[in-house]
Formats: structure tokens, C-alpha cells, sequence
């Protein structure tokens, strides 16, 4: 059996993390090292590298989520709007990295890294519109 993603081990409470939403299905927390304010990851919870690879029902909800999320950092971060990109080649575990623009000159890679206190302060902007 492969080793865990820490994704998995971020949803099982191994690893902590920042939350800004959680179900059953999917959860959302902010990039430990963000390149923009809000940078958020949404999360399938099934361990899956290839995000077109889960149930319609499942990345259905997950878009949904995606969606509902992103109105969430346009209203608190005050964006012009906010970009995503999936992955899971790097981490085999498919994602929604969420990158809220401000300026259209943006550089999507890794920022410097954030202290969960840091990234704690921008959640509770961004919770108290979801």
C-alpha cells in the first residue's frame, strides 16, 4: 500500500492546519506558503492523484465547494477575482489550489512560509463569509 499523502495526514488531524471549511466529502485550508493572502487548497478527502478520476458526486461537491469558497476570499480579500489550478502530480493526492488576484500580475509560485497563527487571522476574514 502507498504512504499516506500529508494531505491525508492533514485531514486526519495529524499534521495541523488552518480550516476554513471541512464536510465529509472535502476540506479547504490555507497554503502554508502562500504566494498571495487567502492562497487556499480545497481537498478531496479520498486520496486520488487525478481529480477527473472521482465519482461525478464527489467532484461535483468539490467544484461546488471550490466555487463557494472563492466567493468567500473575493468578498474578504477584496479580489479581482480568484484563479485555481488542480493538481496532484507533486503530491499524489488531487487538489484546487486557490490563488485570490488582486493584481494581474501574478507568480504562482511557492511564497514564504506562513505561521499557523499568521494563517489563522486570514481564515477568520475569509470564514465569516462562507
Amino acid at each position: 500500500m502507498p504512504e499516506e499523502t500529508i494531505f491525508s495526514k492533514i485531514i486526519k488531524g495529524e499534521i495541523p492546519s488552518v480550516k476554513i471549511y471541512e464536510d465529509d466529502v472535502c476540506i479547504a485550508i490555507l497554503d502554508k506558503f502562500p504566494n498571495t493572502e487567502g492562497q487556499t487548497l480545497v481537498i478531496p478527502k479520498e486520496e486520488i492523484d487525478y481529480l477527473f478520476d472521482l465519482e461525478q458526486e464527489t467532484y461535483d461537491h468539490v467544484m461546488n465547494i471550490t466555487k463557494k469558497v472563492a466567493e468567500a476570499l473575493d468578498q474578504a480579500l477584496e479580489t479581482e477575482r480568484t484563479c485555481i489550478v488542480i493538481e496532484g502530480f507533486e503530491i499524489p493526492h488531487s487538489h484546487v489550489r486557490m490563488y485570490p488576484v488582486k493584481e494581474r500580475n501574478l507568480d504562482i509560485s511557492s511564497g514564504p512560509e506562513k505561521t499557523l497563527e499568521e494563517l489563522e487571522e486570514v481564515a477568520e476574514k475569509i470564514r465569516r463569509f462562507m
